[in-house]
């Protein structure tokens, strides 16, 4: 057993000491040493005053009634030196600090001290959290439990159950109750994707520097160059070279409202086909690797909208896609290579019957939609069985129009799959 040793009072109000702390220890020390007499007491409390000092100077002079017992004693200390009456907190005060008593996420997968013992850092908020919980009257309730799980990182959200809490100790036990190791791993992992999506912002503003930004009349001129129209002419008019051309045509002569429709130009240039071979499998497949699927949420959108800056800045906005350039892939799409529609990036068709018609914000990049249909000609639909179900969801009003992909010739296109 500790023995107590009450600490030399001074009783000058200094933030070290306490007097009714004092007293207690005194009190203590005295029961250890069998000390049970006023008077025994009384000879040995003088030892334990500071020398000179203004608890010496009051209890030299305190009178002999008072040292009458150890009762009376205590009743002249405690007129000297007053307990001190705490100022009590409000519920209001409570639940105030209840919100502000947040689980911080550079601490997660951490260990600290409770109750003198080792814990992870989770495990002594939920006990901080249901003594604060306690203390405000709610312990019992499910008042502000949702409000205080949002304040939660993302990371601890994601592990834990999304029930309902019958009152504050289920909730506390729901989060004692999450295995540290598994926090520590999802920490790590969100270092990484914050270390990766740090990288690509660097990267992105390296590129802006040495990238000037295109002026509004650059702009059109760059549309423009990519536009074929072709009017109707007299026939020594040569016409624009283009992969397609339209052309207006009356029907009836009842209409001048232009149809048009879609031809090959004689002009375009045929492509040779890619023979696959083993080395352009592997190359197709380490080029998937580089570009990460990013998910649809806001810091995936953010990684992808870096993966283009960084793949213009290296091939330039104008170039085709080829087997050796690769092409990111918009967040929340069908995994590549899964049977998906080049045009619409989801699942149930081919790009030949996408109900999007051509020019509609939905569909995917032609850059985006040539390299899965590149992917899927080489590779094959090898994710088809392993890719999570993406299904395109329409508002009425839309008619079934042909899908196109200006950047992979027609023959390619046969690789479209469906599921």
């Amino acid at each position: 057993m500790t023995t107590e040793t009450p600490q030399i009072f001074h009783g000058d109000g200094r933030a070290s000491e306490n007097p009714a702390d004092f007293l207690k220890s005194f009190n203590r020390a005295m029961r250890q040493q069998s000390i049970t007499t006023a008077a025994d007491k009384l000879d040995a409390f003088g030892d334990y005053l500071g020398t000179s000092s203004q608890a010496e100077v009051w209890f030299q002079a305190v009178p002999t009634i008072s040292r009458a017992t150890w009762a009376t004693f205590v009743i002249a200390f405690e007129a000297r030196w007053p307990p001190v009456k705490i100022a009590e907190k409000t519920k209001a005060e409570y639940e105030k600090e209840l919100l502000e008593h947040t689980l911080q996420r550079a601490d997660i997968g951490k260990k600290t001290k409770l109750y003198d013992r080792e814990c992870w850092t989770h495990v002594a908020w939920a006990a901080k959290t249901l003594q604060l919980a306690t203390s405000a009257g709610i312990a019992q309730s499910t008042s502000m439990i949702w409000q205080v799980r949002s304040t939660l990182p993302d990371i601890v959200k994601d592990l834990l159950k999304d029930e309902e809490y019958a009152n504050w100790t289920d909730f506390a036990k729901a989060v004692t109750e999450l295995k540290g190791n598994r926090l520590v791993e999802k920490q790590e992992q969100y270092n990484r994707q914050a270390q990766e999506l740090n990288a690509l912002k660097t990267d992105l503003a390296r590129i802006r520097q040495r990238t000037p930004a295109p002026s509004a009349v650059d702009t059109l001129q760059s549309q423009f160059s990519r536009m074929s129209v072709n009017t109707t002419t007299s026939p020594g008019t040569p016409q624009v070279n283009s992969g397609y051309t339209r052309t207006p045509t009356n029907q009836n002569q009842q209409s001048t409202q232009p149809t048009y429709s879609r031809q090959p130009s004689n002009a375009a240039v045929t492509q040779q086909p890619t023979v696959v071979t083993e080395e352009l499998k592997a190359n197709i497949r380490r080029l998937i690797a580089a570009f990460p699927h990013h998910p649809d949420t806001a810091t995936g959108n953010a990684a992808h909208l870096a993966q283009i800056t960084h793949w213009n800045g290296k091939w330039g906005e104008n170039t085709r896609v080829t087997h050796e350039t690769g092409y990111p892939l918009k967040p929340g799409t069908a995994t590549i290579c899964s049977g998906e529609c080049f045009a619409c990036g989801t699942h149930g068709h081919n790009s030949r019957s996408c109900i999007l018609p051509p020019g509609d914000a939905a569909r995917l990049e032609r850059k985006e939609a040539a390299w899965r249909a590149i992917t899927s000609r080489v590779l094959g639909t090898f994710n088809r069985f392993s890719a999570t179900p993406i299904s395109l969801v329409m508002n009425d009003g839309y008619e079934i129009t042909s899908a196109w992909i200006e950047e992979v010739p027609e023959q390619q296109g046969k690789a479209d799959g469906s599921t």
